[in-house]
């Protein structure tokens, strides 16, 4: 059985001078919106323990952003990755690549 989860927030984009996350937009999935294969890699990637900002902001110019909110049955966690591909090819950060392998299924058409 795959986590429980019930809204799913995607923000992401390259943050430029005088840009904030805010800039751009969200993209939310509510309960059966949320496929199966996103729940299932939310689970074996265990990112509802995670939590938190990983990836180094100033590596990059313009600053690539990643957020992602996740709310489950009495829990919200939210993850912050700045810079996330230069962090994927030149830092050893297993958390980041976990993070990774669940957003590249948020990003296909659909959400998963």
């Amino acid at each position: 059985m795959s986590v429980s989860l019930i809204k799913i927030e995607y923000r992401k984009g390259m943050i430029e001078k005088g840009m904030t996350p805010e800039n751009f937009p969200v993209k939310v999935w509510l309960g059966d919106e949320i496929q199966e294969d996103v729940r299932a890699a939310v689970e074996k990637e265990d990112l509802l323990s995670l939590g938190g900002i990983y990836g180094d902001r100033d590596i990059g110019e313009p600053a690539e952003y990643d957020h992602l909110r996740m709310t489950s049955e009495g829990k919200t966690v939210e993850i912050t990755v700045f810079n996330r591909g230069i962090s994927l090819f030149f830092m050893d950060d297993e958390k980041v690549r976990r993070i990774h392998r669940v957003l590249c299924k948020l990003d296909k058409p659909g959400g998963g």
